[in-house]
C-alpha cells in the first residue's frame, strides 16, 4: 500500500507540476498575444496615418497641377488681350489720323466748290453750310467777312 500511496503521491505532484507548467505557458502565450496585439494596433494607426497622408498628398498634388495649368492659361489670355489691346489702338490711331486727312482734304476741295456754288447764295445760306461741313465760327467768320458774334447769332436763327 505504501508503494500505491507513493505512486499516488507522485502522481499527484506530477499533475500538480504539469497544472502548473501548463498555468505558466498560458501566462507566456498570454504576453506573446498581448505583444503581438498592440504591435499589430501599431500598424493599424501607422497605416491610417499613411493613408491620410496620402490622401491629404493626392489632394494637394491636385489642386497643385489644377492652378498650374490655370496659371498657364491666365498668362496665354492675358498675352492675347495685351496683343489685341496693342492691334487696336493701332487700328485706332490709324483710323483717326486717316479721319483727319479726310477732314483735312474735305476742307480743301469744298472751299473752291462752294465759292463757285455759293455766289448766289446770302450770307446766312453760306454760314451754314460752311459750319455743316465743319468750319468753326472763327474760320467760318473770315471766310464770310463777318464777326463771329455775328455769325453766331445767324447761326442760332
Amino acid at each position: 500500500m505504501t508503494t500505491t500511496i507513493a505512486i499516488f503521491i507522485g502522481l499527484s505532484l506530477a499533475v500538480v507540476f504539469l497544472f502548473f507548467y501548463m498555468f505558466a505557458r498560458d501566462k507566456e502565450i498570454d504576453k506573446k498575444f498581448h505583444l503581438i496585439s498592440s504591435a499589430l494596433e501599431d500598424i493599424n494607426q501607422e497605416i491610417y496615418k499613411l493613408q491620410k497622408h496620402q490622401k491629404d498628398n493626392s489632394l494637394q498634388n491636385i489642386e497643385n497641377i489644377i492652378a498650374e495649368q490655370l496659371d498657364g492659361i491666365l498668362e496665354n489670355l492675358v498675352q492675347t488681350l495685351e496683343q489685341s489691346q496693342y492691334k487696336n489702338q493701332e487700328e485706332i490711331q490709324m483710323l483717326f489720323d486717316k479721319i483727319s486727312k479726310l477732314e483735312t482734304n474735305i476742307k480743301t476741295m469744298s472751299l473752291p466748290n462752294l465759292d463757285v456754288t455759293m455766289n448766289k447764295k446770302d450770307n446766312k445760306e453760306k454760314i451754314k453750310e460752311l459750319f455743316e461741313i465743319g468750319y468753326s465760327i472763327e474760320e467760318i467768320s473770315k471766310e464770310v467777312g463777318l464777326p463771329a458774334g455775328e455769325v453766331q447769332l445767324l447761326l442760332k436763327f
